[in-house]
């Protein structure tokens, strides 16, 4: 056809009103997708803490013998999860708006929604507000002192984004806080006081996870540390090697002493069966950090690791059985 011929009615070029819409769909769907994404809800599989203290609330918060509340309290921990999703959205956005520049250094980061311009800076501050404010508002509906966890949670992490995350060591103790207030959230739920053990466990099983990911980002980066990450250059090799040995430790031990110490926990210390599967799962992911060129990204090092997995399984299907079997003390 000529160019300079008009087109025959009826033929729907790309500039046609149709054609026009359709790519406007197109880029509307395009820049939903990308802002899913920058949420990161392969991350939302930490807010799994929040259900940790009712597993270990057997006849404290529910009885297997009277199940009828257990539907109130699971939708109630169900909804404290969806909330923690909301909210560690709303941090991802507030961090990855600051950390363009430095993202866009990244082998693998430099392709996040913001980092490469797939959503814009006014549409990211207007998401992170609303899921702030939906975040905290739910946690608040659950239990008014909850609101007030929610806007700890996000005032941690917002003066971890505004310039501690550069502080070496300070950054991986504020990042394993976020493990360990999503365990609080679930006990307030449920309104039982576990047992200290539980949070120490889990503050030292985050520190360990935190740590282990740092020693892959150090590895892995080379010579190019500062960057990917301005506080990798404060992490020598050897050192963060050495704190990834002793939180490992630490997690394996405070673990231990949970099973025989806590008082929520049956008195024949039957939870001591768990411990070769804890142990396996710390080794296994110690082999991992060691070897694989995912283990900078913890969530995806687990959940496509199969060993990994299973030992996962395997610990909820003996503790549960434990717990069901014997109850509390």
């Amino acid at each position: 056809m000529n160019p300079g011929c008009p087109k025959p009615e009826g033929v729907k070029g790309v500039d046609s009103p149709a054609g026009a819409e359709k790519d406007r769909q197109k880029g509307r769907h395009n820049v939903g997708l990308a802002l899913l994404t920058a949420l990161r809800p392969r991350q939302w599989i930490k807010n799994g803490l929040v259900f940790l203290p009712f597993l270990f609330a057997v006849d404290l918060a529910w009885n297997p013998s009277a199940l009828e509340e257990v539907p109130a309290l699971l939708f109630q921990v169900l909804l404290a999860a969806l909330a923690f999703c909301a909210l560690s959205g709303a941090v991802y956005l507030f961090n990855d708006l600051l950390d363009r520049e430095s993202d866009g250094n990244h082998p693998t980061k430099r392709h996040r929604p913001l980092a490469s311009g797939q959503v814009g800076t006014a549409l990211a501050l207007s998401f992170l507000a609303v899921l702030s404010v939906a975040g905290v508002a739910v946690l608040a509906l659950v239990k008014p002192l909850l609101g007030a966890v929610g806007i700890l949670y996000l005032s941690i992490n917002l003066v971890y984004s505004l310039g501690l995350k550069r502080l070496v060591v300070i950054d991986v103790l504020l990042v394993a806080s976020g493990y360990v207030i999503r365990t609080v959230v679930g006990a307030l739920v449920i309104g039982v006081d576990p047992s200290p053990w539980l949070y120490t466990t889990t503050g030292a099983a985050a520190l360990f996870v935190v740590l282990g990911k740092r020693y892959s980002e150090v590895r892995l980066a080379g010579e190019d540390l500062g960057a990917q990450r301005h506080v990798l250059r404060q992490y020598p090799p050897a050192f963060v090697g050495q704190l990834l040995n002793i939180s490992a430790g630490t997690a394996l031990v405070s673990y231990a002493l949970y099973t025989i110490e806590a008082a929520n926990l049956p008195d024949n210390d039957a939870m001591l069966l768990t411990i070769p599967l804890v142990c396996f799962g710390l080794f296994r992911f110690l082999y991992l950090v060691h070897t694989s060129d995912q283990a900078e990204y913890p969530e995806l090092l687990i959940a496509k690791d199969l060993p990994m997995v299973l030992s996962v399984l395997a610990w909820l299907i003996v503790a549960g059985a434990v717990l069901l079997l014997y109850g509390g003390p």
